[in-house]
């Protein structure tokens, strides 16, 4: 694929992304585009300038889609619900819906397996958690490997990844206090994450927009995933309160053999329906990010402002280094997602100065942390927890650092707004490794404890 169809594609993309147009009116929309390109290109402009040129006389892409949001209100919503009407994207699409609702199936029936060979929620927790993992996130590599066409490389990666980390988990022999066991089960998931992206980009894994479009991906699936399970307990609900109304209690057996399973298979569901009506429900994580990143922002100057007025620092209690970890990650979230619905040719706005003032907040939270981090390495030595957190705040500091550095060159035009996409695309290697080095070497390197 050449340049120009290359911008042309991203352009759609980007139109399709703000959930207002059928597929109808973007096929209209670029017929137009690639004529205003045709025109100006007999006037002897480059490909890039009539391709720019041609965009700006259409107008701007939110302007436009809100333009046909007016217009087709009603159509959004019977977009949700439809069918496609081609023939062949019918029968790809029931293919796929077959396919999820297989897979969530068999991720249902997975969590009942292990009560075969005498494993029950009550005597076996420690066993079900680290096995967590591997109930919900294979098969989402798998409805990924069919709907990215995934070569056959990157598919025995991923499945040689899964394989091992599986073998490893279960042969370890995780014992008393078990600080290796909590922090292998935490991190797992999320190194795993990381080679769901790499099903998910497919062929294209090289390439900064697809792991963009990932992220995006992963928010979208945390928020239907959320909406499903509520879905879920809300059911479970009325099973217990009708039966109990006939003096049958249900609790143990609904919540044992329906809505355990049921969550377990939701987030399946959930990658079929954030895939299928992308371009509908791609904005919520963005929208919400932009909600709560002004009352995040604000959260945060209280409480460093009431931290150093009280001179208190709740990064004593190692407890607490974990939440704050986990805080800096809902800040790189934020940013993130307020990142990637603006337009790249815009001039910095609003936003974009909330995002710095939450990177820079959160560098002051992260230099605190760093502190206490090191000041307990110090008194108390070496533990798996607190090299762990050592290392996540190190990784978390250079990236937040990275970003504002890049956001300040920005502002002052001295590079691209696509700069700061690709540092923060670029950096997940990094923070996929440390997982990976956490989740299955620290038992080893701390001899199982």
């Amino acid at each position: 694929m050449d340049k120009l169809e290359k911008n042309i594609k991203e352009w759609r993309d980007h139109f399709s992304r703000t959930g207002s147009m059928r597929k109808e009116d973007l096929d209209e929309l670029e017929d137009h585009l690639r004529e205003e390109i045709s025109e100006l290109k007999g006037k002897e402009l480059s490909d890039d300038e009539a391709f720019i040129i041609a965009v700006k006389r259409l107008g701007k892409i939110h302007s436009l889609s809100r333009e046909f949001r007016k217009v087709n209100t009603h159509n959004l919503w019977k977009f949700l619900f439809s069918e496609p009407e081609e023939p062949e994207e019918r029968a790809s699409s029931k293919r796929e819906l077959f396919i999820a609702i297989t897979l969530s199936i068999v991720a249902a029936l997975l969590v009942e397996i292990p009560k075969l060979f005498g494993y029950t929620f009550d005597h076996e927790t420690i066993f079900y958690m680290k096995n967590l993992s591997f109930l919900v996130l294979p098969l989402i590599a798998i409805f990924l490997f069919y709907k990215k066409q995934v070569n056959q490389k990157n598919m025995i990666v991923i499945i040689s990844v899964f394989l091992i980390s599986l073998l490893l988990m279960n042969l370890y022999p995780f014992k008393q206090p078990f600080h290796t066991a909590n922090l292998s089960i935490l991190h797992l998931p999320l190194f795993l994450w990381f080679f769901c992206g790499l099903a998910y980009t497919g062929k294209n894994w090289k390439r900064s927009p697809e792991w963009m479009d990932f992220l995006r991906f992963t928010g979208e699936l945390f928020i239907y995933t959320v909406l499903l399970v509520c879905g879920v307990m809300v059911v479970t609900g009325m099973i217990i309160l009708l039966f109990g109304a006939i003096d049958i209690n249900l609790e143990n057996l609904a919540l044992e053999y329906f809505s355990i399973p049921a969550c377990i298979a939701m987030p399946v569901i959930a990658s079929y329906l954030v895939e299928e009506k992308k371009s509908v429900v791609e904005n919520l994580a963005p929208i919400l990010a932009r909600i709560f990143a002004p009352v995040f922002l604000l959260i945060m100057l209280i409480f460093l402002g009431v931290m150093v007025f009280l001179q208190k620092s709740p990064f004593i209690e190692r407890e607490f280094l974990i939440g704050f970890d986990l805080m800096l990650v809902l800040v790189l979230g934020i940013v993130f997602y307020i990142l990637s619905t603006r337009d790249e040719n815009q001039p910095p706005r609003f936003y974009d100065w909330i995002s710095l003032a939450l990177i820079v907040t959160a560098l002051a939270v992260d230099i605190v942390a760093l502190s206490a981090i090191i000041s307990r390495l110090k008194s108390f030595g070496i533990s798996p927890n607190k090299t762990a957190a050592l290392g996540e705040n190190i990784l978390i500091f250079i990236h937040l650092f990275g970003t504002g550095i890049l956001f300040i060159q920005f502002f002052r035009g001295k590079v691209d707004f696509n700069r700061i996409e690709k540092w923060q695309t670029g950096f997940l290697p990094a923070f996929a490794l440390w997982l990976g080095i956490v989740a299955l070497a620290f038992p080893l390197l701390f001899q199982f404890m």
